[in-house]
């Protein structure tokens, strides 16, 4: 005999799941030592047509000297990505007063990577294989695209719109302190044509540190505040009524 009983917990548990989550994050900027921006990350989880879809909003503000270069820099960055897809990204950049901006989308037959800057517009057709995935996708702490997955990446710019490829080292797990907590954190390399870069993630996917190229130099971006949980750490929002069982 039947009860309403199950009926009622599987609607709950989709109500849940529909409801929007989100993560905040953000990190400070420094090269050579010294501070000289911030980026501050959302991730907004919603419930999509094949699962959790993420939408990724960045900001990113760069406003000090490395040196003799004066270094001025704004990025405003939107992605969206959902199961195992990399991400489709739009972003605006004003690098020095000079703006461009970058779109890049993937499809099962071919990325479209679109760059308008010096007042030209540029589409680009590449074929599946030539991109793994984008700089957008890093930042992605639910990415099927892990750093993890690859011996040899080839990323796709959202800062440039240029694909370089290079190969992965396994950096091996390292504690790093966060505002006073430590997060152990498993490191990748990638060296590409520009450099090595490094990037560090805690257990839940989180970007928790990461060094790149930047104008020649070497820019170090560390999180300043501890890390969330996952998405599996998500209260949910809704209370639960009393349940009657009633036969059917």
């Amino acid at each position: 005999m039947c009860t309403v009983t199950s009926l009622i917990l599987t609607l709950l548990i989709g109500m849940a799941s529909g409801a929007e989550m989100e993560h905040r994050l953000s990190w400070d900027l420094s090269i050579q030592g010294t501070t000289i921006g911030k980026r501050d990350l959302t991730v907004k989880y919603v419930k999509g047509d094949i699962g959790m879809r993420r939408i990724i909003e960045s900001w990113t503000e760069i406003d000090g000297d490395a040196g003799p270069i004066r270094v001025q820099y704004r990025q405003r960055m939107t992605a969206h990505a959902e199961g195992r897809d990399p991400a489709a990204f739009q972003s605006v950049i004003d690098e020095g007063g000079a703006r461009r901006e970058v779109q890049g989308r993937w499809s099962p037959s071919a990325w479209w990577v679109t760059v308008n800057a010096d007042g030209r517009q540029r589409t680009l057709e590449l074929p599946i294989n030539r991109i793994d995935l984008s700089t957008a996708d890093l930042m992605d702490p639910a990415s099927r695209l892990p750093l993890s997955h690859f011996e040899e990446a080839r990323i796709l710019s959202a800062e440039t719109g240029e694909v370089l490829t290079g190969g992965i080292t396994q950096l091996g797990t390292k504690e790093l302190d966060v505002a006073g907590d430590s997060v152990l954190c498993n490191g990748y390399a990638w060296d590409s044509p520009q450099g090595r870069s490094e990037f560090f993630y805690s257990a839940d996917g989180f970007l928790v540190r990461y060094t790149t190229q930047m104008l020649g130099i070497q820019m170090e971006a560390n999180l300043s505040h501890p890390p969330p949980g996952g998405v599996d750490d998500f209260p949910v929002r809704f209370g639960f009524p009393e349940i009657t069982e009633t036969n059917l």
